[in-house]
């Protein structure tokens, strides 16, 4: 149950995000094989935005899902990111990013919209970042959402937990999201776990999780989707993707750290894959009710299945994975 949302979500979502070039490349047969697997294998939500391949994201998906026929069986969540230029008029921009979201994908209702842009506590301190003003005043993000609910076209309305720390708790505080996208990994644990004070632990975002952002977003009743759960490939071993070259929200030295980290859980643990060890690492968090994964084939996605019949970590393993990341500062 996606947090007090009614909505029975997998406990693995699917990603449409650039990382594993899959929606928002030209390979339309894998991208009708990997989305049709997943379905089968009882995957039922799918995570794009608005700006994931400039559109091709939205676009391809809707294709799969038309050609597939399986529109109503699926849930789709989708994001608005407001651009610096766009700020003079965000309740215009934000109506629009939806509209063309629906059209995109060929649907009349989206499940979930979420904010993509950061959250800070001063507009433009991060990359695109908004205000808590922004977000939550008058004419802000949320108002246009709550707009468009009204309407028909969306049905619950989110947040991505990036930024500051204090701006997101303010936005969770007003109780009008239903759901909460947090970076969350073997890597990156600082948004599920207590870390203590005089470590100063920033996760990938660059902002700090003192207290756990996902237990006050559930305290709230907020629904948790983790997001970069292998850290955009790098507790993979995997070489940065063209995206991480080019993106400006988590830069190239943090992949490299990543690395570090996923190197060392090799060590640690010599007979167990990493992509189960992450992957488990991250469903063994009481609070997470689905984890997104970016799938590049369809056999990623019997991978990732496979998983969740292993079942939770130990609390063992679990805790040498938390000092493991620790480790690194």
């Amino acid at each position: 149950m996606l947090g007090e949302t009614g909505l029975l979500v997998s406990r693995i979502a699917f990603g449409c995000g650039p990382l594993s070039e899959n929606l928002t490349g030209d390979n339309f047969a894998n991208q009708l094989d990997s989305v049709r697997r997943a379905t089968e294998l009882g995957i039922n939500w799918f995570d794009t935005a608005r700006t994931y391949g400039a559109g091709r994201s939205e676009l391809n998906l809707g294709r799969c899902f038309e050609e597939l026929g399986i529109a109503d069986e699926v849930m789709v969540a989708t994001k608005v990111r407001v651009s610096p230029e766009q700020l003079g008029d965000i309740p215009a921009a934000v109506r629009r990013s939806v509209e063309q979201s629906l059209e995109a994908l060929g649907r009349q209702r989206i499940t979930l919209v979420q904010v993509h842009n950061a959250i800070t506590n001063r507009r433009g301190s991060q990359p695109t970042s908004l205000s808590v003003e922004d977000v939550t005043g008058k004419n802000g993000v949320l108002s246009t959402l709550e707009q468009l609910q009204r309407e028909g076209l969306i049905r619950h309305v989110g947040v991505t937990a990036t930024g500051d720390a204090e701006a997101v708790e303010q936005v969770l505080d007003t109780r009008r999201v239903s759901s909460l996208q947090v970076p969350f990994s073997a890597t990156n644990i600082s948004a599920g776990y207590e870390v203590p004070d005089d470590r100063g632990e920033a996760d990938e975002s660059g902002w700090h999780h003192h207290g756990a952002i996902m237990r006050y977003g559930k305290a709230a009743g907020i629904g948790i989707l983790a997001i970069r759960v292998f850290a955009g490939g790098a507790l993979l071993r995997r070489k940065p993707s063209p995206h991480t070259y080019k993106t400006e929200f988590f830069p190239l030295n943090l992949y490299e750290l990543d690395l570090q980290v996923a190197s060392r859980l090799e060590e640690m643990f010599p007979k167990v894959p990493l992509v189960e060890l992450c992957l488990r690492f991250v469903l063994s968090h009481d609070l997470i009710d689905s984890a997104i994964v970016g799938f590049g084939q369809q056999r990623h996605v019997e991978q990732a299945v496979s998983v969740l019949e292993l079942g939770g970590l130990l609390r063992e393993e679990l805790r040498k994975i938390q000092e493991n990341a620790l480790h690194i500062l």
